[in-house]
């Protein structure tokens, strides 16, 4: 009897040690990240150009250091030049050829267009550069929901509140496929309307977006992660095709879907992304995306070989995805599973196999010799 029970007991350490080799091969090989989680990377990074050019930079070190401070958390970094002694930059060569009178202030995007901001106080052009209430929002909101629809107001009325309803369907018919998705985020998507009132109020951030003056016609961009643009502008003809709940069930995805890496990591917008928001965010998915080791993983993922039929050019026809096969049909309610991503594949379905196979073995055995 005694023998019995030191061959069961013997039985169960090696099925312990089976389960727990399975567990460890299937978060290996699956996929840990979806395509949102890699948004909030900073494994690529939009940097604007906050350009100061002036005969007379003779702030002291300690005031610029403050303004560089007021931006650490940010995309944004400070440059200063002076005509004379950096007459080769390009920066200066740039708003010497567009017949700025200097002093100067401008912001630069990473695609070199310009925005020139008023001479003046320049702690206070670094607020306006830095933050608006849309995005202030942007950065309270982004860690805790799926993903924002971001649209600005064209002059039809008609126009605006027939988008405004299409928007807020397109909102609810991604909240309602989140359970089929391989992860689950706590809040389905928003809409952030931005009025023609609100226009200067958000100047900044709408020139990141290419936009300039008051379109003819609503236009709307799908953001996530941090700051991240999916796609590109969305006019309201596209709107109407359902171009915007496209672009948000990419969002969704496994970082392996086979998107290619310029649809993972979208443009940013100029933002800000305080410390605070980093540790909501490692709350709220349940690691810290600034982490090296992360970042190491996310970044052998984006390295490999991307599906053309799915990326292919970036022009944005990304209507030929089926998004029937895009997510699994059973809603995900195991809390380890919702909280890893793992999806078995052919790897782990094999593995499941073997340890089956040794177990049934093991059983098989141990039933013999207590009945021999």
């Amino acid at each position: 009897m005694m023998e019995e029970w030191k061959n069961g007991k013997r039985m169960g350490k090696w099925l312990l040690v089976i389960i727990f080799s399975f567990s460890f091969n299937v978060s290996a090989f699956a996929c840990r990240f979806t395509v949102r989680e890699i948004g909030f990377s900073t494994l690529s990074q939009d940097i604007y150009s906050l350009v100061v050019i002036d005969q007379n930079t003779n702030a002291s070190d300690q005031f610029w250091q403050s303004i560089r401070d007021k931006l650490e958390d940010s995309n944004i970094r400070l440059v200063v030049l002076n005509p004379d002694r950096n007459a080769e930059h390009p920066f200066v060569k740039q708003v010497l050829d567009t017949r700025l009178s200097l002093p100067a202030l401008v912001l630069i995007s990473p695609d070199g267009r310009m925005l020139k901001l008023n001479n003046g106080d320049l702690s206070k052009h670094v607020d306006e550069v830095l933050d608006s209430p849309v995005r202030r929002r942007l950065r309270n909101d982004l860690f805790g929901i799926f993903s924002v629809i971001l649209w600005v107001d064209g002059k039809n009325e008609v126009l605006n509140s027939k988008t405004d309803n299409i928007i807020k369907s397109d909102c609810e018919r991604i909240e309602s496929i989140i359970p089929y998705m391989p992860k689950k985020v706590r809040n389905g998507p928003i809409s952030i309307h931005i009025t023609a009132s609100e226009f200067m109020t958000e100047k900044v951030l709408l020139w990141s977006l290419g936009i300039d003056k008051l379109p003819d016609e609503p236009v709307a961009f799908v953001l996530y992660g941090r700051g991240r643009i999916m796609g590109g502008a969305v006019d309201a003809s596209a709107i109407s095709e359902g171009r915007l709940y496209n672009y948000m069930s990419m969002i969704g995805a496994d970082c392996e879907c086979g998107l290619d890496r310029k649809w993972m990591l979208g443009n940013q917008i100029p933002m800000l992304w305080s410390s605070e928001s980093r540790q909501q965010l490692a709350d709220e998915v349940g690691f810290d995306v600034d982490n090296p080791m992360i970042q190491a993983e996310m970044s052998r993922i984006m390295a490999k070989e991307t599906n053309p039929d799915i990326a292919g050019d970036v022009d944005f026809g990304i209507d030929v995805i089926d998004l029937n096969t895009a997510f699994e049909q059973t809603p995900v309610t195991n809390d380890e599973n919702t909280n890893s991503g793992i999806k078995p594949n052919h790897i782990t379905i094999i593995m499941l196999v073997f340890a089956l196979l040794i177990v049934i073995t093991g059983l098989f055995i141990f039933y013999r010799n207590r009945y021999s």
